[in-house]
C-alpha cells in the first residue's frame, strides 16, 4: 500500500496548495506574518497526518492496537483547529474575500471530515479509549488506512 492511495492525504494537498496561492495574495506586512503561520499549520498538519499512516502501517504489521496512530491523529486535529481560526482570521481582516473564504472553508471541512472519521475509527480499535479492546485484529481491507 502507497500513500499516494490515500484520500486524506490527497485532499490535504490540495488544501495546502490552496492555502499557499491565497496567502501569496496577502498584503506585504501580513505575507510575513499570518500568511507565514497559515503555511506553517498546513506543513505541521500535513507532516502529522502522514506520520500517523506511517505508524498506522507499522502498527498493523505488528498487530498492535492503533495507540500511536491514535495520539497523531489527536494532534492533527487540534493543528486543523488552529487553521481553522488562522483563517477566519484572515477573512476578519480582510485579507481574502469572501468567495476565497468559503472555498478554504469548505475544503477545511473535508479534511475535517476524513480526519473525524479516522478519529472515530481508531477510538474504537483502541482499548484505552473505550474501544472494544482485547487484541487488535486489522481490517480485511489491506490496500485502505481507515
Amino acid at each position: 500500500m502507497a500513500l499516494k492511495d490515500f484520500t486524506l492525504l490527497a485532499k490535504m494537498e490540495a488544501l495546502d496548495l490552496e492555502g499557499h496561492k491565497l496567502c501569496q495574495k496577502f498584503n506585504k506586512a501580513e505575507r510575513h506574518v499570518l500568511s507565514a503561520e497559515i503555511r506553517h499549520t498546513n506543513a505541521a498538519l500535513l507532516h502529522g497526518i502522514i506520520r500517523a499512516a506511517k505508524s498506522q502501517i507499522y502498527e498493523r504489521r505488528l498487530r498492535r492496537p492503533p495507540v500511536e496512530t491514535l495520539e497523531r491523529i489527536r494532534r492533527a486535529d487540534v493543528e486543523l483547529e488552529y487553521l481553522k481560526l488562522q483563517v477566519r482570521k484572515a477573512y476578519n481582516l480582510r485579507l481574502i474575500n469572501v468567495s476565497a473564504y468559503e472555498q478554504w472553508t469548505r475544503m477545511i471541512l473535508e479534511v475535517g471530515g476524513l480526519l473525524g472519521g479516522w478519529l472515530k475509527k481508531l477510538n474504537e480499535a483502541a482499548p484505552e479509549a473505550g474501544g472494544k479492546g482485547g487484541p487488535f485484529i486489522p481490517p480485511a481491507r489491506q490496500g485502505r488506512l481507515l
